[in-house]
């Protein structure tokens, strides 16, 4: 699964928007992202 179908898929199962699905999922990953280089646990 790539990034577009992942956000295709929450997005139907939300009933929201893809772009506002899309700025979610980038903003989990930053947090992800941020955490692990940081060397905490995920």
């Amino acid at each position: 699964m790539n990034r577009q179908e992942l956000i295709d898929a929450v997005a139907a199962s939300t009933a929201e928007s893809k772009a506002s699905t899309g700025e979610a999922l980038d903003a989990i990953l930053e947090a992800v992202t941020s955490a692990v280089t940081r060397g905490e646990t995920v």
